[in-house]
């Protein structure tokens, strides 16, 4: 069912997405203040992929296989993008995958995606969040994945991911975890059969089980939930 793509079949371990983003570095970047840096990661990876398919196939298969996808390996497909390209867009398709690209332009098509995937930080709401936009594999849009960081010393990590998957439309989901305690909050613009609502509750409580920690899942409307770190989704849905 549609809601059950949404929602991994196993939650990773507590600090398998959050390392990724463990906290800020020691001097911040500048804060962008364009809402849509980064908005045309998407194509540019597609670019950057279909050219490498007929440079390097085996290559471009390991690159296409990190990117995350809306079904059951969503949770998977985004921790092993967040780790190959924790060294960027080189890292990510291999040394030797970007030095033939790069002797195709001087190496311009990886350094638009370098700076594409790269993360930003930006306020909201007297609280800064890490940004990232994140490929997906099956989507055009893209991914927003955002992480709070919080101020001091502290073990609760907190993460958005905003997303257009075409058959839910826009769908926000926020996951807080602090300690062994992680709960969720999914919304969405469209409503779910009471079937595919029970199947989400039923596996993320299964899920939690099998990592033995506690939480719990809440499901509702998408209207005056968003964040402030989008560009608005439509016309009724200000962020």
């Amino acid at each position: 069912m549609a809601g059950q793509d949404l929602v991994p079949r196993q939650v990773p371990p507590p600090d398998l997405l959050a390392s990724r983003f463990a906290g800020p570095p020691a001097v911040m970047p500048a804060v962008s203040g364009d809402a849509g840096d980064g908005d045309d990661v998407g194509p540019l990876v597609r670019r950057l992929l279909d050219l490498l398919d007929t440079l390097a196939p085996v290559e471009a298969a390991l690159a296409r296989g990190c990117l995350p996808r809306c079904d059951s390996t969503f949770g998977a497909g985004l921790a092993l993008f967040l780790a190959a390209t924790a060294g960027g867009c080189r890292d990510w398709i291999g040394a030797d995958a970007a030095d033939e690209l790069s002797d195709l332009d001087g190496g311009l098509l990886i350094d638009e995606c370098e700076r594409a995937l790269a993360a930003r930080f930006q306020p909201v709401e007297g609280r800064v969040w890490r940004l990232s936009r994140v490929p997906l594999l099956d989507g055009d849009g893209g991914l927003l994945c955002a992480v709070g960081i919080e101020d001091g010393p502290s073990d609760r990590v907190t993460l958005v991911l905003q997303a257009r998957p075409q058959r839910l439309g826009p769908v926000q989901l926020m996951a807080t975890l602090g300690g062994r305690r992680l709960d969720v909050t999914l919304r969405l613009a469209a409503c779910l059969p009471s079937s595919a609502l029970a199947d989400l509750h039923e596996t993320f409580s299964a899920a939690l089980a099998d990592c033995r920690i506690d939480g719990a899942l809440t499901v509702g409307p998408l209207a005056d939930a968003w964040l402030g770190l989008d560009r608005p989704l439509s016309s009724d849905l200000a962020l």
